[in-house]
């Protein structure tokens, strides 16, 4: 399991400094990502996860990755300092 701006994706393949991504419940749709894109998570936790459904389901208006930078862009939470486990969304709509 990959998150692509600040989407749950499943990876379809991995070739060279790219990887494959399809959309779970659309097959045969797929993207090739940079794996150095900022807005790619390989190995996501599960409160990564959960916290990507919550923005596909548009319960969040933003994902925020670990490095502070949010999809959709310019949407930066304003809050303080990040502790051990920080809020890493928008709840706001």
């Amino acid at each position: 399991m990959a998150i692509f701006r600040g989407r749950r994706y499943k990876i379809d393949s991995q070739r060279g400094e790219s990887v494959w991504l399809e959309a779970p419940g659309r097959a045969g749709q797929r993207i090739c990502v940079a794996m150095g894109d900022a807005d790619l998570i390989l190995n996501p936790t599960m409160d990564d996860l959960c916290l990507a459904e919550a923005f596909e389901r548009g319960e969040i208006g933003a994902f925020e990755y670990p490095d502070g930078h949010t999809y959709p862009p310019n949407r930066e939470i304003s809050r303080r300092r990040r502790s051990k486990a920080p809020a890493r969304v928008d709840w706001r709509m």
